[in-house]
């Protein structure tokens, strides 16, 4: 059989016998030796083209284009500071996204310093997340420090994983944000315990540093405390409010420090947030340039201490607040000579009247020991107790100090745990309170009234307020007599405008606005008087006439945002107007 697939060079390299093997197979020798370099090219490209087929049917993980993730951060951050990355993601499936996971992917030169929800890596790059319902939102907020070399672009990219509740293949979407860095002019940081016990002061350090060239002048720090924190101490002292402090010059190269002590309350291993910013006092607003945020996390105590109160948000002159401490012992060893403490503070408490179960009250502190209460004496693992004391406010104010508040501070100490625990301070508001009166009086006429002739009276509205401004105050009455009556006369001129009455729903409305605090007691009452004008019907004979009806004043109270509205007044009539003349010539219609 003719070879036709070898040319004649490699024909007569090959053995000059090529029987056929056994098959019709040929075997292929050159001087009794196999070719190796063939053999080897044939099986590598055999495994080549395997490779190829094997990896052209492999699919990347499905997206979906209905589920959207956005992140939204600074385009440029000075290096060093601290921002805000919100990861938002939304589901315009209409299936649940169920088994939802999320990849945070930072540059060099980023620094995690918290996130809500917490991550499940101390290095913020993995969350679990809950099932999102079809076309529902939800967010991570990610807040880290950037630093680099200025005009550098910094990537933060995350990947959000996830299966639909009526699907079972994974999906997966990516977005990523880009932050230019800008050159630093000065560095702010919060530095502090990881863990701090429940209701036991700690201290943190606020550092800044002035890093450029040029001195600043005109600085200032705000610093906003989670709900729980109870301040206690700073040093420097604070400019105001135990959380702002004023800089007046920060040379170039120059540090400062702000020293912050106080308490942290809330449940077993919840984070409690921080956060300072640092600007500039132009026309005297302040302008924040630089942010840090730091987290404490809350561990518990042994010695635990919780109070509440009723009312147990706002309080009017005149009430009295109740309190109630519970303690207990939550550690594995008895405490012994128990002392707990409460420190009340506020000018409408009625300090003289203060009272509390076994208490010993000095000023306007009370405290209570082993001495004076037995129970306190020893307290065994698991065992509590309970405290209870009263707070009256007073019936009127002494001072013209508007927006006042009552505030009850307690602690807990024993010989074994003498750093006290403290409670959760409670501050109660206390609301304004408005207070209406009519008046009326006889002007002319027919006195006593007679059937069909006329008699007018001089209606007066006279309206206080105490402790608080008021807004959107209006008064209301409804006026029982014919349209007619409404005489157009009002005094003073400046309450023409504001006091109006409506025909058709027979209402008169005093529409009054705004009312300054303290209205009636350092500043003047406000009034207005009105005409209205009765001619009786036979109908009427021998009977008082209603003048006015529904009488009642609405506000709000701008401090604590509570309506706040007076008695109702169901009638103002001639028999209850205490008018002289007619108490003299009679009170009915004759």
């Amino acid at each position: 059989m003719d070879d036709q697939i070898f040319d004649d060079k490699t024909r007569q390299e090959l053995p000059v016998d090529l029987n056929p093997l056994p098959g019709g197979r040929v075997s292929i020798f050159k001087n009794k030796k196999v070719m190796i370099p063939v053999g080897v090219g044939l099986v590598l490209l055999a495994g080549i083209g395997v490779y190829f087929l094997i990896t052209s049917k492999k699919t990347s993980t499905p997206t979906s284009t209905n589920v959207l993730l956005q992140i939204k951060g600074p385009d440029q951050l000075t290096s060093g500071n601290e921002a805000e990355f919100r990861i938002v993601y939304r589901n315009g499936e209409n299936a649940d996204l169920v088994g939802i996971s999320l990849e945070a992917f930072y540059p060099t030169g980023f620094t995690f310093k918290s996130s809500t929800p917490a991550s499940t890596t101390f290095s913020g790059q993995a969350y679990n997340l809950p099932m999102l319902k079809a076309g529902g939102n939800a967010e991570i907020v990610i807040r880290g420090k950037l630093s680099g070399s200025t005009g550098e672009d910094k990537e933060i990219k995350a990947r959000l994983h996830y299966k639909l509740s009526n699907f079972n293949s994974e999906f997966a979407v990516e977005q990523s944000i880009h932050t230019s860095i800008l050159p630093p002019n000065m560095t702010m940081d919060i530095n502090g315990p990881v863990d701090v016990v429940n209701g036991q002061d700690t201290t943190f350090v606020i550092t800044y540093t002035n890093v450029s060239a040029q001195d600043f002048q005109n600085l200032a720090i705000q610093v906003s405390y989670p709900v729980g924190f109870s301040f206690t101490s700073a040093t420097p002292t604070a400019s105001k409010n135990n959380n702002y402090w004023t800089i007046p010059k920060l040379a170039s190269g120059s540090s400062g420090n702000i020293n912050i002590t106080g308490s942290f309350t809330g449940d077993s291993s919840q984070d409690k947030l921080v956060r300072a910013d640092l600007g500039m006092l132009i026309n005297n607003n302040f302008a924040p340039q630089l942010v840090s945020t730091a987290t404490f996390r809350i561990i518990p105590s042994s010695l635990s201490l919780t109070m509440t109160a009723k009312p147990d948000k706002y309080v009017k002159l005149g009430d009295t607040v109740n309190y109630v401490l519970k303690y207990s012992n939550q550690g594995t060893i008895g405490l012994n000579n128990l002392v707990i403490a409460v420190t009340l503070d506020g000018t409408a408490i009625d300090f003289n009247k203060v009272s509390g179960q076994s208490a010993i009250v000095t000023g306007h502190t009370l405290t209570w020991k082993a001495a004076t209460l037995p129970t306190l004496s020893v307290l065994l693992p698991n065992e509590s107790g309970e405290i209870s004391f009263s707070v009256p406010i007073k019936d009127n104010l002494t001072t013209n100090l508007k927006n006042q508040a009552i505030t009850a501070t307690a602690s807990i100490s024993s010989n074994e745990i003498t750093q006290p625990t403290k409670a959760a301070p409670l501050v109660l508001a206390l609301v304004s309170s408005l207070d209406l009166t009519v008046d009326g009086n006889f002007v002319s006429g027919a006195a006593p009234m007679q059937v069909g002739k006329s008699t007018v009276f001089a209606m007066t509205l006279t309206l206080s307020n105490s402790s608080n401004d008021m807004s959107n105050t209006v008064v209301t009455a409804s006026l029982p007599l014919p349209s007619s009556a409404w005489k157009q006369s009002i005094v003073p001129d400046s309450e023409k405008d504001r006091l109006t009455y409506d025909p058709n729903s027979g209402k008169i409305f005093w529409r009054i606005g705004t009312l300054a605090a303290f209205t009636g007691k350092f500043i003047p009452v406000l009034q207005v008087t009105f005409q209205l004008e009765v001619i009786p019907t036979e109908a009427d004979r021998g009977k008082s006439v209603n003048l006015l009806s529904n009488i009642q004043a609405t506000g709000t109270d701008s401090f604590v945002g509570q309506e706040i509205q007076t008695d109702n007044i169901a009638s103002v009539s001639t028999s209850t107007i205490d008018d002289d003349v007619m108490n003299t010539k009679g009170t009915t219609v004759q």
